[in-house]
């Protein structure tokens, strides 16, 4: 059963029992309200007429029931006497009869004197009210019981009674009409909403509820569509991912084939002895060469992939002198190739994974130094940043295309692969150096104009008071 059924059913059935109970309830105090008044409009117009009887009786002579039978008959035919039947009897016998007898044919209990007795009956002269009392008449006692038509009530009632099924059948069609009316108003949202869901789960995951109102409903969209806002992110992120990892797989298996392929090539030559000196010192230093390239692709991946546990120790260090021992290691390698390495720092403290920061500008001072043909100058930069500090590595090499410069970070790409690959690169060192900054919380940015150079600007953040050394 869906929601806006049982919306619908539950309104319709909360405004049926609602208006029936509360015109039961109407109807009911106005049939007993006027009932009472009935009644005791009869009682009065019995005690009167039982009152004049005394009256009579005690004025004149208490044995002559003549008279008193007579004054009954004068009240009936002036219209005094409201009775429907009357009796009157003295030790039994009847002195004053009206309306049909079996209309008073109903035991009563004896009142005592001045007193009377009522019973509300019903019967084929429809519905009435029998009242006896008991006069006192000298050595006699005169019985008076009357008969009045309350009919006319019960009438009333079921005059009433047939207006209201009909009322209430009107207002139940009503609500059931209004009921649907709602129910449809209230879900639409909903429908709205699980129409979006039906969208989303086919792939459509443009599809948003957008609901302007200011209703739960409305919360409920903006809260579903910002959800829906974050998976569709985070499924591209994920196809992002598949498809880097899937290009990650294939250059992995295109780096370890070219190698493998020469060194089971010169492997096989040197297995058959069949060369000379010279030619068997070549294959021997071309197997060493690419195995230390695969054995540097190796490491490389290794120190990717731990990176990925973010288990970092921070350290407090001088920058100054920290660079200082980072020229000293790259300066000799600098030398050979003809390039000139300047380093200037400020001797301020900050916080830095040592090790991994090391990494990082041995890094991007080798691919600087891949980026010169002839020799030329590096220039490392450091200074403090609020939190932080900044590195900027400057060459004036090469260059690149800006085109290039959104994928240079990705593992395995090189600008020039044939270049790259004689000088031992596997594109895995700027790949290295991201993951570095991510985990320092920091930013790297490249600035590069063909012929004239690059720029790279590396922001580390490091948490004071954390894994301090």
């Amino acid at each position: 059963m869906s929601y806006r059924l049982k919306l619908t059913i539950m309104i319709s059935l909360l405004i049926a029992i609602s208006f029936g109970i509360g015109g039961t309830m109407m109807i009911t105090t106005s049939f007993r309200t006027t009932l009472e008044q009935e009644t005791q409009s009869a009682l009065t117009s019995f005690e009167n007429m039982q009152n004049t009887l005394y009256l009579l009786n005690s004025l004149g002579d208490q044995t002559d029931f003549e008279s008193l039978a007579d004054a009954l008959s004068q009240m009936e035919t002036q219209g005094l006497g409201q009775w429907q039947a009357l009796s009157l009897k003295v030790d039994s016998e009847a002195l004053f009869q009206s309306g049909i007898p079996e209309m008073l044919e109903y035991a009563l209990p004896t009142p005592s004197q001045n007193q009377c007795s009522l019973l509300p009956v019903s019967d084929k002269h429809g519905y009435g009210l029998v009242v006896k009392s008991v006069i006192a008449a000298g050595a006699a006692n005169l019985e008076v019981v009357a008969r009045f038509d309350i009919s006319h009530v019960y009438a009333l009632r079921d005059t009433q009674q047939r207006q209201y099924v009909i009322v209430y059948c009107a207002v139940v069609l009503f609500g059931v009409a209004a009921s649907i009316a709602i129910s449809f108003a209230l879900t639409r949202h909903l429908r709205r909403l699980t129409a979006t869901v039906r969208r989303i789960s086919r792939g459509d995951l443009s599809k948003r509820s957008q609901i302007r109102s200011y209703d739960e409903f409305g919360q409920l969209s903006r809260d579903f569509d910002a959800m829906a806002d974050k998976l569709q992110e985070t499924i591209s992120k994920l196809e992002s991912d598949m498809q880097r990892q899937e290009r990650f797989m294939g250059a992995f298996a295109h780096e370890l084939k070219t190698p493998m392929t020469s060194i089971i090539g010169f492997a096989d030559l040197l297995r058959q002895d069949t060369m000379d000196e010279s030619t068997r010192i070549m294959a021997a230093d071309y197997i060493y060469s690419e195995g230390k390239r695969l054995e540097r692709l190796s490491f490389k991946l290794l120190d990717l992939l731990l990176l990925k546990n973010d288990q970092i120790s921070m350290k407090r260090v001088w920058l100054g002198s920290y660079l200082q021992e980072i020229e000293r290691a790259l300066a000799p390698n600098m030398k050979d190739k003809n390039i000139r390495l300047i380093c200037k720092a400020e001797q301020k403290r900050v916080i830095l994974e040592t090790d991994l920061v090391k990494s990082l500008l041995y890094n991007l001072v080798d691919n600087a130094s891949k980026a010169m043909d002839d020799g030329g100058i590096i220039a490392i930069y450091a200074a403090t940043v609020p939190d932080g500090c900044q590195f900027q590595v400057v060459d004036n090499g090469r260059g690149m295309q800006p085109e290039e410069l959104s994928k240079i970070t990705e593992a395995f790409y090189r600008v020039d692969k044939a270049r790259s690959r004689s000088q031992g690169g596997a594109g895995l060192g700027l790949a290295l150096c991201k993951q570095i900054v991510e985990l320092h919380n920091g930013s790297i940015q490249f600035a590069s104009e063909l012929g004239k150079g690059t720029r790279v600007t590396v922001t580390l953040y490091g948490k004071a008071g954390q894994h301090d050394a």
